[in-house]
Order: structure tokens, then sequence, then C-alpha cells
């Protein structure tokens, strides 16, 4: 039993020191690199190395765009205009379910954490199938929200909201 852990321990050794020495060997030296960090971004492979998540930089224009579209998200919230967030959004958006019930759950949510206001963006990022996802904290009267909208660009051009979500936490 004992020389079975013990081979067990050098195997999974060995499996570390292989994944460490490779992790290490694609790693580029510095000063290595000729590109500005700019064009490296911009010439980045489309296929993530093996063992990484993609990363995807959005365009200034996407990023530009998806930040309004996110805007406009959190006026209509704070207005209480919940059929407008809904009827803008993506077709995808809509099979969550009927407006009515999309515009009573959030009149509800907002009876109990108040009015949201004083969006303050916390994080923006862009999915490997380039869905745009803005992470913002807005204020309000009993809880501390955070709020997670993602867009996507429709055929037609614009920022179309096809995710949102909504974090609550008690005030201390």
């Amino acid at each position: 039993m004992n020389r079975v852990h013990c081979i067990k321990i050098a195997c999974l050794l060995a499996v570390l020191v292989a994944f460490a020495g490779c992790s290490k060997s694609k790693e580029e030296k510095p000063g290595t690199g000729t590109a500005a960090p700019q064009e490296k971004a911009a010439t980045a492979p489309a296929a993530p190395a093996p063992g990484k998540a993609a990363v995807r930089v959005a365009s200034p224009q996407d990023m530009a765009d998806a930040r309004a579209a996110a805007a406009r998200v959190l006026a209509r919230m704070e207005a209480g205009d919940f059929a407008a967030i809904y009827k803008d959004a993506a077709p995808g958006f809509k099979q969550i379910g009927p407006e009515a019930a999309f515009v009573a759950k959030f009149q509800q949510t907002r009876q109990k954490t108040g009015v949201l206001t004083n969006p303050k963006e916390l994080k923006f990022d862009t999915r490997p199938d380039n869905i745009h996802v803005l992470v913002y904290h807005v204020e309000n009267q009993r809880v501390n929200t955070e709020m997670r909208m993602s867009f996507e660009r429709a055929k037609n051009g614009t920022m179309e909201l096809v995710g949102l979500n909504q974090h609550d936490e008690p005030k201390k």
C-alpha cells in the first residue's frame, strides 16, 4: 500500500513538473517581442492556447455601442420602464417569457430594492462568441446591487440586450 501511495505521488509530481514546464516554454521572454502592445492585441490568435480560455478584445466601436446600450437599459431601469427594456431586447432574450411576466418581476424587484441609481461600471468583457458583458455596481435604498448585462450586435447593426442579471445583497 505504501509503495502504491509513493507511485501516485511521483506520477502527480511528474505531471505538475511537465505542466509547469509547458506553460513556461510558451511564455514570451521580456524584450523579445517586436510589436507594440496595441499591435499584439490586434493580431492575437483567434484560437486560445491549449488549457487557456480565449480572450477577445472588442473594437472601440463595439465597446462604445455596448456601453451606450447599457446606459439606455440602466436609465430605463431607473425610470421603471421595464416594458421598453423588453421590447428593445434580442429575440433570444424574449424567450425567457412574456413581456408581462418580465415587467412584473422587475417591478417586484424594484419594490424590494428601491430605485437603482448611480451606476458605476466594474467590468467590460467580450466573450469568444462576441457577446459583450458589462457589470455595474448600482446604488439603491436597501441592498447592494450588481447588474450584469450582455449585448450582441444584431443583423441591423444595433446592440441588443441578450442577458440581464441583477444580484442583490442586503446592506450591512
